[in-house]
């Protein structure tokens, strides 16, 4: 039996993306769509509202993507997970393909796919040329490639709020050092959009937090070593 699934959208200010953030998820069958939004100035929510179909919408004050994604995971009503950025999308077929790995093996903790990046078709040519996008698929586990069962966050927990970047390596790192099971699809599960806004291009301070999120994993491990 295939169990029902959350889909998780952090957002603020996602006007220009969020709407084919969340057809993509119903297209892709989701049972509900979560949107929270992190304190948008922008029309976010309203765009959300529009949408028709099982959205709920949680808004919250500017907390960070991580105490978004766990807003999300408090409210969220069914057996499987997943999460989508705001600005990302879903290729046809994927969202089924990791459902029927989880329910074809019980003992899958959780499921992922590829990659995919894509240019956003605003973008001019002069823009592109100074945006990296490789052409191939990348397969490792991020945000919008996995399908969680929730089991996962009742034992290792939610999102380490304190990062503001590299909160996945240290969930992922923390989801290993439990023994829990996953497994990884040759497929391309998720479509990854390059725009003038990412906030983890490559000359983004941002990128800077991963020391931050590798030293909380070691400080951990130091902590809980015997």
């Amino acid at each position: 039996m295939i169990a029902g699934l959350s889909c998780i959208v952090p957002c603020r200010n996602a006007q220009s993306y969020v709407a084919e953030a969340i057809a993509s998820a119903l297209v892709e069958r989701a049972d509900e769509v979560v949107i929270v939004d992190d304190g948008s100035t922008d029309d976010t929510i309203a765009v959300a509202a529009a949408v028709v179909g099982p959205v709920r919408i949680v808004r919250q004050e500017p907390q960070g993507a991580a105490a978004a994604r766990n807003a999300g995971l408090a409210v969220a009503r069914h057996e499987l997970i997943a999460f989508l950025d705001a600005d990302d999308l879903w290729p046809m077929g994927s969202l089924a393909l990791r459902r029927r790995i989880l329910a074809a093996d019980p003992k899958l903790d959780a499921v992922y796919g590829h990659t995919q990046q894509f240019y956003s078709p605003e973008l001019d040519l002069a823009l592109r040329s100074r945006l990296a996008c490789p052409p191939g698929a990348i397969g490792a586990p991020t945000f919008g490639s996995v399908v969680f069962r929730r089991s996962v966050f009742e034992r290792i927990g939610g999102l380490n709020v304190s990062l503001k970047v590299g909160e996945m390596f240290e969930f992922m790192a923390r989801f290993a050092d439990a023994g829990l099971a996953i497994a990884c699809l040759p497929d391309t599960v998720l479509l990854r959009r390059i725009h003038a806004n990412n906030s983890m291009h490559p000359h983004n301070a941002a990128v800077k937090g991963y020391p931050r999120a590798l030293k909380a994993v070691l400080d951990r491990r130091r902590r809980t070593s015997p």
